[in-house]
């Protein structure tokens, strides 16, 4: 089955819908995951769950938006490293027109119980190219720099890779979106939370990026506050970008 035009948020909620048994309509929360051991794996710290995703102000914002300083994995598919993350990036680019047919690796996080149910969020990786994006969004010889898309308790962040690793120049780069959401109705939300949703979102896409060697690490600066004002209805915007569903 193809992939469907930038960015694929529908799929990113279909993938949380089936992974966790929950039902997701739209960009609406879904319902709080049931509390049980996910698997009979230990407790991880936040640097041990997709290890190198999470660090320093990104790490620490995850533990406040789940409220909790361990966690697990549903398996470990669901657990990439940077590292893994950024080769599905590059193969995905490398792939030429296959782009549409390549994985989006997933980093699931739970966290500890909380009266019944357990705190989740996860973080999609999309590769885009030439191939898969509307034109519009792609910046040719002139990269824009990166860009950040907020509704609700999801976050993009997106950035354009030009690296010798990959094979991607400033005429086609790689471009790749790292799409953050939390889905836990328990939680303080968006108007307390927003800051470290980027930070968590931030702190993902920048790893990838050092990883995938992009030049510049992509254009992302070093600390999510530093990033360029979000699009989209969280940030007050009074539409979704081209290719969003409307809130």
């Amino acid at each position: 089955m193809s992939r469907s035009p930038i960015p694929r948020r529908p799929v990113a909620l279909m993938l949380w819908g089936a992974a966790f048994g929950t039902a997701v309509v739209g960009c609406s929360a879904a319902e709080p995951e049931p509390a049980g051991p996910p698997t009979a794996g230990p407790l991880l710290s936040v640097s041990q769950i997709c290890a190198g995703l999470f660090t320093d102000d990104g790490g620490k914002a995850l533990e406040r938006i789940l409220e909790s300083t361990e966690f697990q994995i549903r398996d470990e598919k669901g657990n990439p490293e940077a590292g893994a993350v950024a080769r599905a990036m590059e193969g995905a680019y490398r792939s030429g027109a296959k782009i549409h047919d390549a994985p989006q690796p997933v980093c699931r996080i739970v966290g500890t119980d909380k009266d019944g149910y357990r705190p989740t969020a996860h973080v999609m990786f999309t590769a885009y190219s030439k191939y898969d994006a509307d034109p519009a969004d792609l910046p040719g010889a002139s990269a824009r720099g990166p860009r950040v898309w907020r509704q609700g308790k999801s976050v993009d962040v997106t950035f354009d890779c030009v690296s010798v690793r990959v094979g991607s120049t400033s005429d086609i780069p790689l471009q790749v979106t790292a799409a953050f959401q939390e889905q836990w109705q328990g939680s303080k939300g968006a108007a307390a939370l927003a800051q470290d949703y980027l930070a968590v979102t931030h702190s993902a896409a920048l790893a990838v990026a050092k990883a995938l060697g992009c030049v510049d690490d992509g254009g992302l600066p070093a600390r999510a506050q530093e990033l360029p004002p979000a699009a989209g209805a969280g940030a007050g915007a009074g539409s979704a970008p081209a290719g969003r569903p409307a809130p």
